[in-house]
């Protein structure tokens, strides 16, 4: 069976728009090869609204699909992109993972039967005050 799912990624705590040597720094959600919802990395907040499909894996645990979810089964993640702008080119630097594979089938349930998406609360900005990249850890992100 196959459960249409809202996942909501709340963040707050923004870098800034500058990192190093990049100016006119941005953030959005990876969907394919393209970067969506293009928000300014001096943003105070932002809610990103990412559609997922959740189904039952070979494992009996959640899996996840849909453009937005890459990895393989039992380690599906989503992406957001760190990206600086100069007129119209676009350099990525750097990239958040969103790990997909600790959420249990109880988050899951309720978020269906309450029709509420399931949330993230993401701060943003690393230890160092640079904008948080790789797999994000318990520090930086909190399931609600």
């Amino acid at each position: 069976m196959k459960t249409e799912l809202q996942i909501e990624l709340h963040c707050t705590d923004f870098p800034g728009a500058q990192f190093e040597a990049w100016e006119h720094v941005f953030v959005g959600v990876q969907n394919g090869e393209n970067i969506e919802s293009e928000t300014p990395g001096n943003s105070v907040q932002a809610v990103f609204k990412i559609p997922v499909i959740c189904s039952t894996g070979k494992d009996g645990a959640p899996n996840f699909t849909g453009p937005y979810v890459f990895g393989k089964t039992g380690d599906k993640f989503l992406y957001l992109v760190w990206y600086a702008k100069a007129g119209p080119l676009v350099h990525r630097f750097r990239r958040a993972k969103i790990k997909l594979n600790i959420l249990s089938w109880e988050q899951i349930h309720d978020a269906v039967e309450q029709q509420k998406p399931l949330t993230a609360h993401i701060k943003m900005t690393d230890k160092k005050g640079g904008p948080v990249c790789a797999s994000l850890k318990p520090e930086s992100i909190r399931w609600a």
